[in-house]
Order: C-alpha cells, then structure tokens, then sequence
C-alpha cells in the first residue's frame, strides 16, 4: 500500500478541537513530518492531560488524524459535548468561536464528502442551531470572527463563512427572531450544495475557465435547488439562498438573469457575504484581497448590481 493509500485510511482534523475535550472515543494519530504515515499519539478513551494537546499546539502541530472508520463516532462525540463547550462563559467567546468553527468544518466536509442528503440536512441543521445560539446570546464583532475564520477554497470552509457572515448581517438589518436566524444559518451552509457535482479539477483550476467549464459553474445554483427542492424540511428562503445567491440586481446574474424585488431579501444578504468571503480567501487562481480592497469592490457593485443597503450594513458591521 503507497504513504497516499494509508494517509487516506485517516480523517484530518484540527488540534485546536480537540484541546478543550478531556477524553476521545476515538484514536488519535499524529505524523512526526510532512508526508509522513500517521502513528498513534493517543488511544481511544484514555485521559487526556490538560495541557498534551495545548503543548503540542504550541509546538506547531495543528493537524491530528482519526481513522476514518472511527469518524461517525468522533462526529457524535462532537454533537454529544459541543453544547456545554458553547454555552461555557468561562471559556472566552474567541476560543469558542475558533472551536465551533473547527467543529462545524470539520462535520461540513465529511458530509459534503458522503454525498448522502439525509446524513448533510441533518449535520446542517444541528450545525445552524449551534452556529445561532453562540452568535445570537454573544456580542460577535464581525472583524473578530473574520480573524478566526479559516479562509481557505474548500468549499465546506466557504460555506461556513457564509453562513456566520449571513447572521451577523441579518441582525444589522434587523432579523433578531432567533428560529429565522437558524434557517438563515442553514440557508448559508447550503448554498452552494450545487458545487459537490463540479468536478474538483474545474473548482481548482488555476488557468482561465473554458466556455464550457463556465457553464458547469454557473449551473451549481440550479443544481442546489433542484437536490432541495422537494425536501420538507428546507424552507422557501432558504431555497432562495441557493437559487439566487448570484443573481445581481441589473439582471447580469445567473442562473436565469432575474432581476429588482425578483430577488429575494435573505438572496441579497447572501450575494453580499458570499461575494465578500470569496475576495479575502486563498484561491487557486489568486490570492485574498485584504478586507478594505473586498469592501471597496463590495461599494463599486452597489447599488446596480447589490442591495446598496445591505454593503452600507456589512461596511458598518467589519468597520467597529
């Protein structure tokens, strides 16, 4: 078996998730130099010392490795302790953050990656009320949780963003109704559902897109709300979010170039926010803009082309 088919037997995850768990179901592995096979640093259900994972995170290493076989009982696990971590007012509201969002990718891509509806509406919809409840009882400043938000192409680490982003900015509008909050945290973990059907060699590719590579781009929307369109427990908003999240207010959008009060309001807080992440992450075919340079797009787009309304919020919202 080659280094890449047994690296492939383990799941990837943060060490920072695992510092604030006292003990693990699971086995823990670590690679002792980049390309290296993964051994065992820690057996599952043996106590953990309160500062192993910290001293080891503070020597450098950031990724630990579960078998993949074991990653539905590490995802429990996750689901089991993630609310008393939360709720934890000792704990100071970054390290939370940091810990949810580690926690939340982490359950993202091995749903995204199962390819199974069920499993991911499921894993979204528990995700979207945690992501509500730290967001909604905290006082978040944008510019704090842009910090310890990963800015990385995947796309489970976008929708992530998106969907922490699409809070916030709801609330500045107005939005404090606790349940439409979740459903607008689960709209924007959705949003791109369409995007598992690309190919990764086109979501990758560093080089100019083809006419044809555009077109399958440009289909995602379409392919995410027609997956979610027969689900019960997908709302009407929320398949706006997935449907409409690049339309553009003059019409130049896609999937079908609607345009005006075509667009509907929790859309035009996703177009925002989805734009803005996708300029201040890492991409393949270029580096992030820094926050000022996507704001200063944002500002040029509006009010033709986005709620002018809705940049004014964000502005406010990354300036405190």
């Amino acid at each position: 078996m080659t280094d890449t088919a047994k690296r492939q037997k383990y799941l990837p995850v943060p060490l920072a998730l695992m510092c604030l768990t006292q003990e693990l179901p699971v086995d823990v592995y670590w690679c002792l130099h980049q390309g290296a096979e993964p051994v065992l640093l820690r057996g599952q259900n043996i106590e953990i010392a309160d500062d192993e994972f910290p001293r080891l995170l503070e020597s450098g290493v950031e990724t630990v490795y579960i078998p993949r076989d074991q990653g539905e009982v590490f995802q429990k696990h996750l689901q089991d302790n993630v609310r008393g971590i939360l709720d934890n007012q000792d704990i100071p509201i970054d390290q939370r953050m940091s810990f949810l969002n580690s926690t939340g990718r982490t359950m993202l891509q091995e749903v995204f990656r199962s390819d199974n509806l069920d499993k991911t509406l499921d894993s979204v919809s528990v995700l979207s009320e945690h992501m509500t409840s730290l967001i909604s009882q905290n006082e978040v400043v944008a510019s704090e949780l842009f910090d310890v938000l990963q800015h990385d192409y995947h796309t489970y680490t976008h929708s992530y963003n998106v969907a922490s982003y699409a809070m916030l900015l709801a609330q500045e509008v107005g939005i404090r109704d606790k349940d439409e909050l979740q459903r607008i945290s689960m709209g924007g973990l959705l949003h791109d559902l369409g995007k598992l059907r690309i190919p990764n060699h086109i979501l990758t590719k560093k080089e100019r897109l083809s006419e044809a590579e555009w077109q399958t781009i440009q289909r995602h929307p379409t392919d995410g709300f027609i997956a979610l369109a027969q689900r019960p427990d997908v709302t009407f908003d929320q398949l706006m979010m997935v449907y409409q999240h690049h339309e553009k207010l003059d019409g130049s959008g896609y999937p079908v170039g609607v345009d005006g009060d075509e667009i509907h309001v929790l859309a035009r807080i996703c177009t925002v926010v989805d734009i803005f992440e996708a300029l201040t992450s890492n991409r393949p075919y270029r580096n992030p803009n820094t926050t000022k340079e996507a704001l200063e797009i944002l500002d040029q787009m509006a009010p033709t082309k986005l709620d002018g309304d809705m940049v004014k919020c964000w502005k406010a919202l990354m300036l405190k």
